[in-house]
Protein backbone atom coordinates (compact mmCIF):
# COMPACT_ATOMS: atom_id res chain seq x y z
CA UNK A 1 0.00 0.00 0.00
CA UNK A 2 1.18 3.46 -1.11
CA UNK A 3 1.48 5.85 1.76
CA UNK A 4 -0.16 9.24 1.19
CA UNK A 5 2.14 12.42 1.74
CA UNK A 6 0.17 15.09 3.74
CA UNK A 7 0.25 18.80 2.00
CA UNK A 8 0.43 22.61 3.06
CA UNK A 9 -1.12 24.39 0.53
CA UNK A 10 -1.97 28.14 0.14
CA UNK A 11 -4.72 28.48 2.72
CA UNK A 12 -4.41 28.02 5.96
CA UNK A 13 -5.59 24.07 7.21
CA UNK A 14 -7.33 23.22 9.98
CA UNK A 15 -7.03 20.29 12.02
CA UNK A 16 -9.85 18.88 10.55
CA UNK A 17 -8.75 19.19 6.91
CA UNK A 18 -5.58 17.42 7.93
CA UNK A 19 -7.90 14.59 9.45
CA UNK A 20 -9.72 14.21 6.76
CA UNK A 21 -6.72 13.40 4.62
CA UNK A 22 -5.17 11.29 6.71
CA UNK A 23 -8.28 8.90 6.83
CA UNK A 24 -8.48 9.22 3.00
CA UNK A 25 -4.62 8.37 3.11
CA UNK A 26 -4.73 4.97 5.47
CA UNK A 27 -8.42 3.80 4.64
CA UNK A 28 -8.82 1.03 2.79
CA UNK A 29 -10.37 0.75 -0.63
CA UNK A 30 -13.63 -0.30 -1.69
CA UNK A 31 -13.85 -4.27 -2.44
CA UNK A 32 -16.58 -6.42 -3.41
CA UNK A 33 -15.97 -10.40 -3.37
CA UNK A 34 -14.77 -11.96 -6.26
CA UNK A 35 -13.85 -8.67 -7.88
CA UNK A 36 -11.13 -8.66 -10.34
CA UNK A 37 -10.57 -5.02 -10.90
CA UNK A 38 -9.87 -2.28 -8.03
CA UNK A 39 -13.07 -0.70 -6.86
CA UNK A 40 -13.00 3.37 -7.01
CA UNK A 41 -15.30 5.99 -7.06
CA UNK A 42 -14.88 8.88 -8.98
CA UNK A 43 -16.16 12.27 -9.09
CA UNK A 44 -16.65 15.45 -11.72
CA UNK A 45 -14.24 17.97 -11.31
CA UNK A 46 -16.36 21.04 -10.83
CA UNK A 47 -15.17 24.78 -12.19
CA UNK A 48 -15.89 27.78 -10.25
CA UNK A 49 -14.81 30.92 -9.46
CA UNK A 50 -15.70 30.63 -5.91
CA UNK A 51 -13.14 30.99 -3.06
CA UNK A 52 -12.32 30.40 0.51
CA UNK A 53 -13.95 33.20 2.31
CA UNK A 54 -11.27 35.77 4.02
CA UNK A 55 -11.77 35.69 7.74
CA UNK A 56 -9.91 37.82 10.19
CA UNK A 57 -10.30 38.92 13.37
CA UNK A 58 -10.13 42.40 14.25
CA UNK A 59 -11.61 45.46 16.90
CA UNK A 60 -14.51 47.75 16.34
CA UNK A 61 -14.44 51.24 17.62
CA UNK A 62 -15.78 54.67 16.83
CA UNK A 63 -14.59 56.71 13.51
CA UNK A 64 -13.73 59.42 15.75
CA UNK A 65 -12.03 58.62 19.11
CA UNK A 66 -9.19 60.73 20.36
CA UNK A 67 -6.88 61.04 23.53
CA UNK A 68 -7.62 64.10 25.48
CA UNK A 69 -4.60 66.03 27.36
CA UNK A 70 -3.62 69.03 29.24
CA UNK A 71 -1.69 71.85 26.85
CA UNK A 72 1.13 72.24 30.09
CA UNK A 73 2.18 70.00 32.74
CA UNK A 74 0.62 70.52 36.27
CA UNK A 75 -1.70 69.19 39.19
CA UNK A 76 -4.90 67.78 37.67
CA UNK A 77 -7.66 69.74 40.22
CA UNK A 78 -11.03 68.12 38.94
CA UNK A 79 -11.77 65.28 36.14
CA UNK A 80 -15.46 65.55 36.08
CA UNK A 81 -16.80 62.87 34.05
CA UNK A 82 -16.52 58.92 34.36
CA UNK A 83 -15.90 56.47 31.83
CA UNK A 84 -19.20 55.40 29.85
CA UNK A 85 -20.91 58.91 30.73
CA UNK A 86 -21.94 60.68 27.81
CA UNK A 87 -20.85 64.39 27.12
CA UNK A 88 -21.96 67.51 25.22
CA UNK A 89 -19.96 69.52 22.92
CA UNK A 90 -18.20 72.49 24.66
CA UNK A 91 -18.88 70.03 28.44
CA UNK A 92 -16.08 71.04 31.04
CA UNK A 93 -14.49 67.54 31.59
CA UNK A 94 -11.14 67.88 33.44
CA UNK A 95 -9.07 70.80 34.54
CA UNK A 96 -5.48 71.72 36.18
CA UNK A 97 -4.86 73.91 39.42
CA UNK A 98 -4.89 77.24 38.30
CA UNK A 99 -3.02 78.97 40.35
CA UNK A 100 0.25 78.83 38.81
CA UNK A 101 -0.78 79.05 35.32
CA UNK A 102 -2.83 82.24 36.69
CA UNK A 103 0.27 83.52 38.09
CA UNK A 104 2.34 83.57 35.11
CA UNK A 105 -0.75 85.15 33.32
CA UNK A 106 -0.45 88.25 35.52
CA UNK A 107 3.23 87.76 35.23
CA UNK A 108 2.95 88.07 31.51
CA UNK A 109 0.40 91.06 32.07
CA UNK A 110 2.52 92.93 34.18
CA UNK A 111 5.54 92.33 31.40
CA UNK A 112 3.22 93.97 28.89
CA UNK A 113 2.11 96.90 31.03
CA UNK A 114 5.41 97.81 31.86
CA UNK A 115 7.27 97.28 28.41
CA UNK A 116 3.96 99.94 27.05
CA UNK A 117 4.91 102.11 29.20
CA UNK A 118 8.59 102.28 28.48
CA UNK A 119 7.81 102.70 25.07
CA UNK A 120 5.47 105.41 25.56
CA UNK A 121 8.07 107.45 27.51
CA UNK A 122 11.07 106.52 25.11
CA UNK A 123 8.96 107.82 22.08
CA UNK A 124 8.08 111.31 24.25
CA UNK A 125 11.72 111.41 24.64
CA UNK A 126 12.72 110.85 21.23
CA UNK A 127 10.18 113.65 20.18
CA UNK A 128 12.44 115.82 22.14
CA UNK A 129 15.55 114.66 20.47
CA UNK A 130 16.65 113.12 23.81
CA UNK A 131 16.75 109.72 22.99
CA UNK A 132 17.42 108.35 19.83
CA UNK A 133 15.59 106.59 17.22
CA UNK A 134 17.72 103.32 18.13
CA UNK A 135 16.06 103.33 21.75
CA UNK A 136 12.89 103.69 20.42
CA UNK A 137 13.03 100.95 18.04
CA UNK A 138 14.46 98.41 20.84
CA UNK A 139 11.19 100.05 23.27
CA UNK A 140 8.85 99.08 20.34
CA UNK A 141 10.48 95.83 19.90
CA UNK A 142 9.86 95.17 23.73
CA UNK A 143 6.74 95.42 23.32
CA UNK A 144 6.31 93.39 20.96
CA UNK A 145 7.76 90.63 22.88
CA UNK A 146 5.92 91.23 26.21
CA UNK A 147 2.79 91.01 24.18
CA UNK A 148 3.45 87.60 22.56
CA UNK A 149 4.53 86.21 25.88
CA UNK A 150 1.29 87.54 27.34
CA UNK A 151 -0.50 85.45 24.51
CA UNK A 152 1.15 82.66 25.30
CA UNK A 153 0.53 82.50 28.83
CA UNK A 154 -3.12 83.34 27.75
CA UNK A 155 -3.02 80.24 25.52
CA UNK A 156 -1.75 77.91 27.97
CA UNK A 157 -4.45 79.36 30.31
CA UNK A 158 -7.08 78.28 27.97
CA UNK A 159 -5.88 74.71 27.60
CA UNK A 160 -5.66 74.18 30.94
CA UNK A 161 -9.26 73.19 31.08
CA UNK A 162 -10.30 70.04 28.51
CA UNK A 163 -13.68 70.72 26.93
CA UNK A 164 -15.45 67.98 24.95
CA UNK A 165 -14.69 68.75 21.26
CA UNK A 166 -18.50 67.70 20.09
CA UNK A 167 -21.34 65.28 21.63
CA UNK A 168 -19.87 61.90 22.66
CA UNK A 169 -18.99 59.54 25.00
CA UNK A 170 -16.15 59.27 27.80
CA UNK A 171 -14.24 55.77 26.82
CA UNK A 172 -11.29 55.65 29.68
CA UNK A 173 -10.29 58.02 32.39
CA UNK A 174 -6.56 58.03 32.99
CA UNK A 175 -5.75 60.87 35.36
CA UNK A 176 -7.33 61.46 38.95
CA UNK A 177 -7.41 65.00 40.84
CA UNK A 178 -4.00 65.57 42.57
CA UNK A 179 -2.31 63.67 40.15
CA UNK A 180 1.04 65.37 38.77
CA UNK A 181 0.52 65.40 34.87
CA UNK A 182 3.37 66.13 31.78
CA UNK A 183 2.06 68.10 28.87
CA UNK A 184 0.38 66.18 26.39
CA UNK A 185 -0.22 63.37 29.16
CA UNK A 186 -3.70 61.03 28.05
CA UNK A 187 -6.79 62.09 30.87
CA UNK A 188 -9.64 61.09 29.00
CA UNK A 189 -10.09 58.99 26.03
CA UNK A 190 -13.05 59.94 23.50
CA UNK A 191 -15.35 58.74 21.80
CA UNK A 192 -18.25 61.36 19.35
CA UNK A 193 -21.20 60.51 18.16
CA UNK A 194 -21.09 61.38 14.82
CA UNK A 195 -18.62 59.50 12.38
CA UNK A 196 -20.23 56.09 12.84
CA UNK A 197 -18.21 52.96 13.53
CA UNK A 198 -15.76 51.73 12.13
CA UNK A 199 -13.78 48.01 12.46
CA UNK A 200 -10.57 47.23 11.86
CA UNK A 201 -8.77 44.09 10.86
CA UNK A 202 -5.40 42.47 9.24
CA UNK A 203 -4.99 40.53 6.35
CA UNK A 204 -1.99 38.47 4.52
CA UNK A 205 -0.87 39.66 1.27
CA UNK A 206 -2.31 37.36 -0.98
CA UNK A 207 -5.91 38.22 1.03
CA UNK A 208 -4.90 42.07 0.79
CA UNK A 209 -4.44 41.27 -3.05
CA UNK A 210 -8.29 39.54 -3.52
CA UNK A 211 -9.73 42.97 -1.96
CA UNK A 212 -10.81 46.42 -3.04
CA UNK A 213 -12.75 49.17 -1.58
CA UNK A 214 -16.69 48.99 -1.37
CA UNK A 215 -16.40 45.53 -1.04
CA UNK A 216 -18.99 44.02 1.33
CA UNK A 217 -18.25 42.11 4.60
CA UNK A 218 -19.95 40.59 7.72
CA UNK A 219 -18.76 41.02 11.28
CA UNK A 220 -19.10 38.25 13.82
CA UNK A 221 -19.59 38.91 17.51
CA UNK A 222 -19.75 35.93 19.63
CA UNK A 223 -21.80 35.65 22.40
CA UNK A 224 -24.03 34.81 23.58
CA UNK A 225 -26.06 36.53 22.14
CA UNK A 226 -24.23 36.39 18.71
CA UNK A 227 -24.19 39.32 16.69
CA UNK A 228 -23.72 39.83 13.55
CA UNK A 229 -23.28 43.15 11.71
CA UNK A 230 -23.03 44.34 7.79
CA UNK A 231 -19.93 46.12 6.66
CA UNK A 232 -17.83 47.64 3.80
CA UNK A 233 -14.49 48.01 2.76
CA UNK A 234 -13.53 51.78 3.31
CA UNK A 235 -9.32 51.20 3.19
CA UNK A 236 -6.70 48.43 2.73
CA UNK A 237 -3.45 49.68 4.20
CA UNK A 238 -0.74 50.42 1.08
CA UNK A 239 2.21 49.04 3.16
CA UNK A 240 2.17 45.95 5.46
CA UNK A 241 2.99 46.35 9.07
CA UNK A 242 6.67 45.51 10.27
CA UNK A 243 6.22 43.07 12.65
CA UNK A 244 3.16 41.17 11.36
CA UNK A 245 3.92 41.46 7.68
CA UNK A 246 -0.31 41.67 7.00
CA UNK A 247 -2.22 44.33 5.51
CA UNK A 248 -5.13 46.61 7.79
CA UNK A 249 -8.04 47.09 6.03
CA UNK A 250 -10.84 49.10 7.25
CA UNK A 251 -14.80 48.78 7.43
CA UNK A 252 -17.50 51.12 7.80
CA UNK A 253 -20.31 49.51 10.15
CA UNK A 254 -23.53 49.87 8.67
CA UNK A 255 -25.97 51.30 11.72
CA UNK A 256 -25.12 51.74 14.86
CA UNK A 257 -24.51 48.48 17.19
CA UNK A 258 -25.80 49.79 20.29
CA UNK A 259 -24.97 46.37 22.60
CA UNK A 260 -21.20 46.89 21.50
CA UNK A 261 -18.08 49.12 23.28
CA UNK A 262 -15.51 50.35 21.35
CA UNK A 263 -12.75 47.89 22.22
CA UNK A 264 -15.14 44.80 21.09
CA UNK A 265 -12.72 41.90 19.66
CA UNK A 266 -14.63 40.42 16.31
CA UNK A 267 -13.97 38.68 13.11
CA UNK A 268 -14.78 39.79 9.99
CA UNK A 269 -15.81 37.44 6.76
CA UNK A 270 -15.61 38.26 2.87
CA UNK A 271 -17.37 36.32 0.40
CA UNK A 272 -15.53 37.27 -2.76
CA UNK A 273 -15.19 35.18 -6.01
CA UNK A 274 -11.83 35.28 -7.75
CA UNK A 275 -10.72 36.94 -10.70
CA UNK A 276 -10.29 33.19 -12.61
CA UNK A 277 -11.97 30.13 -12.56
CA UNK A 278 -10.66 27.57 -10.39
CA UNK A 279 -11.56 23.83 -10.43
CA UNK A 280 -12.79 22.19 -7.14
CA UNK A 281 -12.42 18.45 -6.32
CA UNK A 282 -13.20 16.53 -3.18
CA UNK A 283 -9.93 16.52 -0.47
CA UNK A 284 -9.71 12.92 -0.65
CA UNK A 285 -8.83 12.42 -4.41
CA UNK A 286 -5.34 14.17 -4.18
CA UNK A 287 -2.45 12.04 -3.19
CA UNK A 288 1.38 12.36 -2.84
CA UNK A 289 1.01 15.99 -1.53
CA UNK A 290 4.44 18.04 -1.59
CA UNK A 291 4.06 21.84 -0.85
CA UNK A 292 1.78 23.34 -3.28
CA UNK A 293 1.61 20.68 -5.74
CA UNK A 294 -0.08 17.26 -5.88
CA UNK A 295 -1.23 14.17 -7.62
CA UNK A 296 -4.81 12.75 -8.93
CA UNK A 297 -6.36 10.11 -11.15
CA UNK A 298 -8.28 10.71 -13.72
CA UNK A 299 -11.15 8.47 -15.51
CA UNK A 300 -10.32 8.15 -19.29
CA UNK A 301 -12.80 7.92 -21.97
CA UNK A 302 -13.28 4.57 -21.97
CA UNK A 303 -14.66 4.15 -18.02
CA UNK A 304 -12.03 1.97 -17.23
CA UNK A 305 -8.25 3.11 -17.33
CA UNK A 306 -6.94 5.80 -14.82
CA UNK A 307 -4.13 8.05 -15.17
CA UNK A 308 -2.10 10.05 -13.03
CA UNK A 309 -1.87 13.77 -13.41
CA UNK A 310 0.17 16.29 -11.53
CA UNK A 311 -2.07 19.52 -10.73
CA UNK A 312 -1.31 22.76 -8.49
CA UNK A 313 -2.72 23.22 -5.30
CA UNK A 314 -4.33 26.80 -5.12
CA UNK A 315 -6.13 26.19 -1.72
CA UNK A 316 -8.14 23.98 0.74
CA UNK A 317 -11.50 24.91 1.52
CA UNK A 318 -13.02 22.77 4.00
CA UNK A 319 -13.45 19.17 2.57
CA UNK A 320 -12.53 20.05 -1.40
CA UNK A 321 -8.99 21.65 -2.81
CA UNK A 322 -9.14 24.13 -5.28
CA UNK A 323 -6.74 23.15 -8.54
CA UNK A 324 -4.63 24.95 -10.97
CA UNK A 325 -3.50 22.75 -14.05
CA UNK A 326 -6.40 20.48 -14.47
CA UNK A 327 -9.47 21.11 -17.30
CA UNK A 328 -12.58 19.98 -15.28
CA UNK A 329 -14.80 19.93 -18.18
CA UNK A 330 -15.97 16.29 -18.47
CA UNK A 331 -12.91 15.18 -15.78
CA UNK A 332 -14.11 12.33 -13.69
CA UNK A 333 -11.05 12.33 -9.98
CA UNK A 334 -11.11 9.38 -8.55
CA UNK A 335 -12.36 10.59 -5.31
CA UNK A 336 -11.84 7.16 -2.83
CA UNK A 337 -9.09 4.44 -3.32
CA UNK A 338 -6.81 7.04 -5.68
CA UNK A 339 -4.02 5.67 -3.06
CA UNK A 340 -3.87 2.44 -4.15
CA UNK A 341 -3.77 3.02 -7.96
CA UNK A 342 -1.15 3.10 -10.49
CA UNK A 343 -0.99 4.83 -13.69
CA UNK A 344 -3.31 3.31 -16.40
CA UNK A 345 -4.33 0.66 -14.12
CA UNK A 346 -7.73 -0.70 -15.08
CA UNK A 347 -10.31 -0.45 -12.76
CA UNK A 348 -13.98 -0.73 -12.05
CA UNK A 349 -16.37 2.54 -11.33
CA UNK A 350 -18.41 1.75 -7.72
CA UNK A 351 -21.26 3.73 -6.57
CA UNK A 352 -20.10 5.99 -3.66
CA UNK A 353 -20.83 5.58 -0.55
CA UNK A 354 -24.35 6.73 1.42
CA UNK A 355 -23.27 9.44 3.50
CA UNK A 356 -24.22 8.46 7.36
Amino acid sequence: MKTARLFSAAARVGPAVLLCVAIGACGRAPTEPGASLRQVVVTPAVSTRDLPPIEAPGVLSRRLEATLAFKIGGVVDSVFVRPGEAVRAGQVLARLNLAEIDAQVSEAQAGADKARRDCARIERLQADRVATLENLQNARTAVDAAEAALRIAEFNRRYSTITAPASGRILRRMSEPGELVAPGQPVLIYGADEGGWIFRASVVEPEARRLAPADRARLLFRGPPDIELGATITQIADSADARTHTFEIELAVEGDPHRLRSGTVGSVVINKPGASPHVRVPLSALIEGDGRTAQVFLLQADGRTVRRQPVEVEALWGDSALLAGLQAEGALVVSLGAEYLHDGETVAVAKAPAAP
